[in-house]
């Protein structure tokens, strides 16, 4: 499981925690109030017992000890593992003559002897106490009946353990449950992430849709805000297409025109006239901006479709080759080394399926890049492979890439801190990472200040 909490698992949880939590509660409630409500039962039935007792006692009737009798025989289970204790009193004191073996403190008697009657509990064992004046004898009378509620601990017993059982129960019951709510409640999420996957910047006019909520609802009110979002997108998107097709052709022929004039005006003077460099300085920039604006065009129509048009197989050593004799032909110093020593016997093994135009832009960024920032020295390229990807690396011992800087390398027109006046525009990089993002390969590079760059592109192979 992911280290962040999915929502479903957290509704799974926090139902089953608040569930499990009223049940434990209503459970020590139940448990607590039955042990309570048997305790009294009891603590009155040996009340009785210990009236019935004193009352044979100090009147010393026939009916009375008929009743005690009927009354002893009754509840004679029910008193288990009892006695009942007499205990005298001084008339108009109260304190017992004896204090007998129990448990309960002197206090306890006295109390007695001032209320009628005194009840206590220790551990299992249960007495009720009761004062009785009697007229018969010296001294007047306490009855201290003793006993344990074997049959109310027995029931207790037992409703412990259905109420254990049954909660054990319920809990495995709510837990199913709310896996099963959790779904049904995340149903039409799940259906909004699903149709949203399938929008991207080529389909923009496709609509969501849910069969679990209506207009009004929630998740109505939220697949109508996103559809009109994606509305307002759709139209943003037209627009930005639109003015990418007029601006290309607005920019690109001026810039065209501005180009060759410059260029046949310096063919048609001395190269010693004054204006000669400025006409060489415009058709030079005019070159640069051009290239700005196919880099820009290319980088936006790629956004705009999501994917690549135009594959075909290409050998990505002969690619790389074009490029390096492209390079030479402008710069005359430049300098490339290749390194195929681990490239296999079989050429096909270099087979890639790619957009050609769109890969010799990428990789001749790449090792535009690296001439640009090697400080004249000379470029390697190695290229190997394994049974899945070709892996291509481009190094140079140029300038390097300052820490800092490194993190925002594939943002748009960042530029690293110590370029110096060396000629770029930031978008080479970012251009180069869009193309291979697009053909599922992966651009990596390491680099340090001062000791160079190393460029890695890992292109999947095509399979035979």
């Amino acid at each position: 499981m992911s280290s962040v909490m999915k929502i479903r698992t957290k509704i799974v949880l926090l139902f089953s925690i608040i569930s499990t939590l009223l049940l434990v509660v209503f459970a020590l409630y139940v448990s607590y109030f039955t042990y309570d409500s048997l305790q009294t039962k009891f603590f009155h039935r040996l009340e009785e017992n210990a009236v019935i007792v004193g009352d044979h006692i100090v009147h010393q009737k026939e009916e009375n000890k008929e009743l005690y009798i009927q009354v002893k025989r009754k509840y004679l289970k029910q008193l288990s593992e009892g006695t009942d204790h007499l205990l005298r009193v001084v008339k108009g004191s109260d304190s017992i003559r004896f204090k007998p073996n129990l448990p309960m403190p002197m206090s306890f008697y006295k109390e007695v002897i001032k209320n009628g009657k005194g009840r206590y509990m220790h551990n299992k064992t249960a007495f009720v106490a009761v004062f009785f004046n009697d007229n018969l004898h010296h001294d007047n009378l306490i009855v201290v009946s003793e006993g344990i509620d074997e049959y109310g601990h027995d029931e207790q017993r037992q409703l412990d353990h259905t109420l254990i059982t049954g909660g054990f129960l319920a809990i495995l019951l709510i837990i199913l449950m709310s896996f099963y709510f959790a779904d049904r409640l995340l149903k039409p999420i799940k259906d909004i992430n699903s149709d949203l996957g399938k929008v991207d910047i080529a389909n923009l006019d496709y609509r969501l849709s849910s069969k679990f909520s209506n207009a009004k609802d929630e998740l109505g009110v939220l697949i109508a805000n996103l559809n009109s979002m994606l509305s307002r997108l759709d139209i943003s998107v037209q627009s930005q297409q639109s003015f990418i097709g007029n601006a290309s052709h607005s920019l690109k022929t001026p810039l065209t025109i501005i180009g060759g004039e410059a260029e046949l005006a310096r063919n048609l003077i001395p190269k010693e006239h004054e204006a000669y460099y400025s006409l060489e300085t415009i058709a030079k920039y005019a070159d640069k901006m051009e290239l700005i604006i196919n880099n820009l065009l290319q980088l936006s129509r790629m956004g705009f479709k999501g994917e690549v048009d135009n594959k075909v197989l290409i050998r990505i050593d002969e690619l790389l080759y074009e490029i390096y004799k492209a390079e030479r032909s402008i710069h005359k110093d430049f300098r490339l080394s290749f390194d195929l020593t681990q490239i296999p016997e079989d050429s096909d093994e270099l087979t890639v399926f790619a957009n050609p135009d769109l890969f010799y832009i990428a990789f001749s960024n790449i090792i535009s890049n690296a001439y640009k920032y090697g400080n004249g020295e000379q470029v390697q390229v190695a290229i190997s492979c394994d049974d899945r990807n070709i892996t291509i690396k481009v190094f140079d011992k140029g300038i390097g890439i300052p820490q800092k800087d490194q993190p925002h390398i594939f943002t748009s027109f960042y530029r690293a801190s110590n370029v110096g006046d060396i000629y770029g525009n930031g978008l080479g990089l970012v251009l180069a990472k869009n193309i291979f993002d697009l053909h599922g390969a992966e651009l990596n590079l390491y680099s340090a200040e001062g000791q160079g760059t190393q460029v890695v592109v890992t292109l999947p192979k095509i399979a035979f």
